[in-house]
Order: structure tokens, then sequence, then C-alpha cells
């Protein structure tokens, strides 16, 4: 073998020795910590491309627990969240809150956080009910902006509601297509009231009806709207109202009287309907659930901004926020 050869071959058995002292630093592997109570470190945040998007949520998560941390609600309470403004509640909200609290079988009370402008009846009920039964001796929500629609409808089982000046419920009817379930039948009574101011125009509007209106839908939905009521009626039996109140006359207020389902039911109005017993002002979880809501809704600009996305927040603290794709 040449002594050229002899020389290579010796330099792959034996690596060159590194000089004592002279070993490379380790590559840093742990992510930032950015303090989110700080606006400045939450863009910055977004603004780091070493950062993926599950170490974005975790550091959001971790701020989540340090919100709550001054207000000792986790003592008491196994927190989740509804947060999603921009998805009806449907099955997919009730199984990401099941998941969250299944274990519990009543060692705990229950704390919902919830944003929500309404969804599904079916999903909404299945929610609350569930709540109820899990809960140790209390199942609370807190409305730091909206429980709307079916929110309300959940929000109907708790055994508190919490609220403040900016909170609010709304009407419980059922909507089809974005028109309400009852509109049917009520645009069949005022077409028949137009009937009796001029008969002479009965003809016509019989006509109209004939062509437009469909019988079987008119029934329809207006089981649809009286399933609403059976549906609040079976989360608000056993409670204690203000005075002149049932449960069955509450049901029926929250699904019939409203004439927009975009009706505001701010907290004094949930006060004289609900009682003071039920709706609580200003309390510890409605100023944590405030607080949450002001960065969780910077929070979702920001993804919006930097990531083309926004979040929702459905279940336990831990692993509860998904993102979806922004729509433009």
């Amino acid at each position: 073998m040449h002594q050229e050869d002899k020389e290579i071959e010796s330099s792959k058995k034996s690596p060159k020795k590194i000089p004592k002292g002279k070993e490379p630093e380790e590559k840093e592997s742990e992510e930032k910590i950015y303090d989110l109570s700080k606006i400045g470190d939450q863009i910055a945040m977004f603004k780091d491309e070493l950062l993926s998007e599950e170490d974005i949520k975790s550091q959001i998560e971790k701020h989540i627990e340090k919100i709550l941390t001054p207000y000792n609600l986790k003592n008491d309470y196994r927190v989740i969240f509804l947060y999603d403004k921009y998805n009806s509640i449907n099955v997919y909200h009730s199984n990401r809150i099941y998941r969250a609290i299944s274990d519990l079988n009543k060692q705990s009370n229950i704390l919902m956080f919830i944003e929500s402008g309404g969804g599904r009846i079916e999903p909404a009920y299945l929610i609350s009910k569930t709540c109820k039964r899990l809960a140790k001796e209390k199942f609370s929500v807190s409305i730091p902006r909206r429980a709307k629609s079916a929110a309300t409808l959940i929000s109907l089982g708790a055994t508190e509601i919490h609220m403040g000046h900016l909170s609010e419920l709304g009407p419980i009817d059922p909507q089809i297509n974005g028109f309400p379930a009852l509109g049917l039948a009520n645009a069949v009574e005022k077409i028949a009231d137009m009937t009796e101011r001029f008969p002479k125009a009965s003809d016509i509007f019989a006509k109209y009806l004939i062509d437009k209106v469909n019988i079987r839908d008119l029934g329809y939905f207006e089981r649809i709207n009286e399933s609403a009521t059976q549906y609040a009626i079976r989360l608000l039996n056993g409670k204690k109202f203000t005075e002149g109140q049932t449960y069955e006359t509450l049901a029926t207020h929250f699904t019939n009287h409203y004439k927009d389902h975009g009706f505001v039911i701010d907290s004094e109005e949930a006060t004289d309907l609900l009682g003071d017993n039920i709706v609580k002002i200003n309390t510890a979880e409605y100023k944590a659930g405030d607080e949450i809501y002001e960065f969780l809704d910077f929070i979702d600009f920001l993804f919006g901004v930097f990531k083309k996305k926004n979040i929702r927040y459905v279940g336990g603290i831990i692993n509860g926020i998904d993102t979806i794709d922004k729509e433009e």
C-alpha cells in the first residue's frame, strides 16, 4: 500500500481529536418563552420563525392558566371552553367538551367560558345536560360577551350564569337557513289578516299561498320551534326563579317572545327573568372570562395576520385550541 493510501486509511479510522476546551457548544433546544401579558411579546411570538404552531398554542394555554391563577378558580372548578366566534355549535363542540370532562364523575364543579353565536340545539342540549350530570354540585357558565341562541340554551342549564355589562344572551328560536322557524307561520297569519282587510283580493292571496307555501314545511317548522321549548323546559326544570316565573313560562319566553333572533338579553333582563340566585354580576368568574376574552380576541387577530387562520378554543385548557383557515 502506498504511503498516501495508508494516511487516508488511518484518518478514516482515527478521527481528529478536538483540543480540550474547544468542544462545540450544544445547540439550544429550549423554545423561547414569551410574556404574553405584553402586547409586544405577543407580536414577537408570531414573528418568531422558529416557533411552530403547536409551540404557539402551548404558550397560549400556559398564559390562560396564568390569567386564572389569581382568581383561584381552578381550585373550585374544572375549567373548560366553548370559544368559537366562527362556527355554529355542532357535534364537534359536544365531543370536545365531553372529552374534557368525561373523567369527572362528580368529583369537581365545572366552569365553562362561552363565546358563541349559537348553532344546533341538539348538541347544545347535550352539552348542557352532560355538564349538569358530571359536575359535583355546580355547573357554571361565564359569558364575557356572547352566548346567543343555542349557547343561551346551554346557559339555561347552568346552576349559575356569570355576566357583566357587555354580556348577552339571546332568543333560542331555531333558524332555518337564516330565517326563524316560526317565520313561515307568521307570514301565513299576516296574509290571512290582509285577506280580511282586502276581501276582494282574497283569490290573489289564496293563489299565492298555493304556489308558494308547502304545508308540510309549515308543520315541520312549528315542531322544530316546539322542540326548542321542550329542551329549555328540561334544562330549567327544578330551579327556583323570580316570583311569577316557572320553567314552562321561561322556556316559552326565550323561544317565542322576541321578534328578532339577534335580540340582546343583557345581564339586567336576565336577572329579572331568572333571578339573582342564578344570574351573578361582575364575579371573579366573569372577570376572569372577560380577561381571557380580551386576550384571545387579540391572539385571534394575530393568527389572522401572521398565519391566515382563526382560532377556536373548545374543551379543556390543554389541547383545547384548534385553528381554522381564515375566510377572506
